[in-house]
């Protein structure tokens, strides 16, 4: 069978369960007792052994088959896996993660799991006679006389027994091969292993009771063609054995329940049956045709701006009601496929107990991680995106936020540390925080490590405050770790986390008190897909400001404009803020010609105002990227094709900052 066509979907899922087995593992070291989760890594661990071994991985599904005997230990003991336990599984889960990345990348498995079987190995116990014959398996039972009755339809019954190779990696699967062989040859009545149980037998020898339809030698040959098969044979059963037979398994049944009966309590209660999963109604879908459905939607919110504005102008009795009719639907329709589009946080979030547990067992550090906001959703491709700059947060808070315990202790606090990761909607956007309680920022010692860089002077060093000096973190190359290493101190982290945030239409900012901790703040938009923007005229050409920048805008005209220092400043009641020539500062170079309005936006931590123009109007707009070099030498972030056929630029508001060359205080 080819199985080509199901690789993406196996990459995928693969990911997905050595996602869930990481946080179940830490999960089981936190909470030994939680048998919800013990039931779950067995069912995940189960699902990925299937998995490789339908694809033909032979090699992961003999990893993934011995962890399931460690996983087993968790249903023999109280307390849970002892450290070094959770040590070797967590080291099979990054082989594993890294083996399916290999089989991405070239097709086939670059793994050998001998030395980790081997550990795993280590750590089981020996089993039971009981245990043993579960999962091996025992002699068939034989089918009772009213199976037969039924089933049979008068066809001959005959016992098969196969046997397997010692080298069979996977006594499982051949099992399930086999017992599906057979059953195209007539009706299996019974077997060992049972079907039900197929998944755990790790013997070498098969035996089912089949109602045959083929002859003795189709059947044989049928098994013999199985790998891994060494032998296979085959005894018809006359009516009076099969009769005694099962008179016997029946006296040694009734024997089984008297002494069960016995065991039972007195209040009768029987064993609480485990309750079973619901249905999925969930389907999974291609990330692409979710893209191309966008292109599609945006394609279709423009068209629809076009034919508004056409409506407008013309005087078609009932045309009015229909085309408010029309984007009453439209609308629906792009607020469902946006719908589509959104996932939780949770799919970033669920990487970061196993990286805690990790770094804080490498620093020394106790840490207590709290997850909030899980639930939390955001456009697929922004959550794509998230991870790496989240990482980068994460470690900086364990690294150069937390302190060791003897630190703690000495500044009365607990020993453990708290490192806190939640998402939250904020209108439209969504705010992303994490949020240590550590040493905090130390303005003096940042503003030291800058002047060592050439970052700021001496003289400006000693006015740094607390928030100039967390600006300063962003800087490139700049780091206040002492030493370089694995986990951090080599100058690349905070400024290509603000790199990738801002490609993103978002911005990260540090609050921080000394001795009491620091939150690193990411805010982002919902979707970067259709955004309402605020369209405006610079010299005649379309620009688009996102709208959730736009704080007001004023006519120039009703307010006194004064230079400051060299600089345009707008003066208003309540406030001044600098004022930017809309042509400069959108990279065109040249000052504009007649600037009648004014912009009030956010850009970073100030807010300032933008002389535009004209004001068009509000707009949904459908995004696309620009070249790098277009979005490097001008404050815009992407395009917007208009109902017109005309393209606008968005205003990168951010980067009005450092093509004004303002710097925030």
């Amino acid at each position: 069978m080819d199985v080509s066509e199901y690789m993406p979907m196996f990459l995928a899922e693969a990911r997905e369960h050595l996602q869930e087995l990481n946080l179940a593992v830490v999960r089981i070291e936190e909470s030994p007792d939680d048998q919800e989760t013990v039931n779950e890594i067995f069912r995940i661990a189960h699902s990925m052994k299937g998995m490789s071994a339908t694809m033909g991985f032979e090699r992961m599904a003999a990893l993934t088959h011995q962890m399931e005997d460690v996983f087993e230990l968790l249903r023999q003991r109280s307390g849970g896996l002892p450290r070094e336990a959770i040590d070797v599984l967590l080291a099979c889960l990054d082989a594993l993660e890294a083996t399916v990345g290999t089989i991405e990348e070239t097709g086939a498995e670059n793994l050998d799991p001998a030395e980790l079987i081997e550990q795993l190995k280590g750590l089981v116990r020996e089993r039971t006679t009981e245990q043993e014959v579960h999962r091996v398996g025992g002699p068939a039972p034989v089918p009772p006389p009213e199976v037969v009755a039924e089933r049979a339809g008068g066809r001959r019954i005959v016992r098969v027994v196969v046997e397997l190779s010692e080298d069979c990696a996977m006594p499982s699967v051949r099992a399930y091969m086999v017992l599906n062989a057979l059953g195209e040859q007539g009706t299996v009545l019974s077997s060992a292993p049972a079907v039900e149980k197929v998944d755990a037998f790790e013997g070498r020898q098969i035996e089912a009771w089949i109602a045959a339809e083929a002859h003795d030698e189709e059947i044989v040959a049928a098994a013999r063609r199985i790998a891994d098969v060494t032998d296979a044979t085959i005894a018809e059963v006359s009516e009076e054995t099969l009769d005694a037979a099962a008179e016997q398994q029946q006296q040694q049944a009734e024997a089984t329940a008297a002494s069960a009966a016995a065991d039972r309590p007195a209040n009768g209660a029987a064993p609480a049956q485990a309750n079973g999963h619901k249905p999925t109604t969930s389907v999974r879908v291609d990330a692409a045709r979710l893209d191309q459905l966008m292109h599609y939607m945006g394609e279709l919110v423009v068209h629809r701006t076009h034919v508004e504005s056409l409506a407008a102008q013309a005087e078609v009795p009932g045309l009015q009601q229909a085309m408010a009719d029309l984007a009453r639907a439209s609308q629906s329709l792009q607020a469902m496929v946006m719908q589509v589009r959104m996932i939780p946080v949770e799919a970033v979030f669920l990487r970061f107990p196993r990286l805690v547990r990790d770094l804080s067992s490498k620093l020394g550090k106790q840490v207590e991680l709290k997850l909030v906001g899980q639930d939390t959703e955001l456009d697929r491709t922004v959550v794509d995106a998230l991870g790496d700059p989240l990482v980068h947060l994460v470690r900086n808070g364990l690294d150069h936020g937390l302190e060791t315990p003897e630190e703690r202790r000495a500044a009365g606090k607990p020993e453990t540390g708290v490192l806190e990761i939640s998402a939250a909607h904020a209108g439209g956007n969504v705010v992303i925080s994490v949020r240590d309680d550590g040493r905090g920022i130390d303005p003096a010692k940042v503003a030291a490590k800058a002047v060592d860089r050439g970052l700021i002077t001496a003289e400006q060093a000693e006015s740094i405050d607390q928030a100039r000096a967390a600006e300063l973190l962003f800087a490139p190359g700049f780091s206040t770790a002492e030493t370089t290493s694995d986990i951090s101190g080599r100058g690349v982290g905070m400024d290509a986390v603000r790199t990738i945030i801002r490609e993103l239409g978002g911005d990260v900012n540090f609050i921080s008190e000394k001795g009491a901790g620091t939150t690193a703040q990411i805010r982002l938009p919902l979707t970067l897909a259709i955004m309402a923007a605020l369209l405006i005229e610079v010299d005649g050409l379309p620009y688009a400001i996102p709208l959730e920048r736009v704080q007001r805008t004023v006519r120039l005209e009703d307010h006194v404009v004064q230079s400051v220092a060299g600089s345009r400043m707008l003066v208003m009641r309540e406030e001044v803020y600098p004022l930017l020539d809309g042509g400069e500062a959108l990279g065109r170079g040249l000052p504009s010609g007649d600037t009648d309005h004014a912009v009030i936006v956010t850009s970073g931590d100030r807010t300032m105002a933008l002389a535009v123009s004209k004001l068009v109007g509000q707009r949904e707009l459908v995004t696309r990227p620009l070249p790098p070099d277009v979005s490097d030498s001008a404050a815009v972030s992407g395009g917007a094709v208009l109902s017109s056929g005309d393209i606008a630029l968005i205003v990168d508001c951010d980067a009005l900052n450092t093509t004004t060359g303002l710097i925030a205080a």
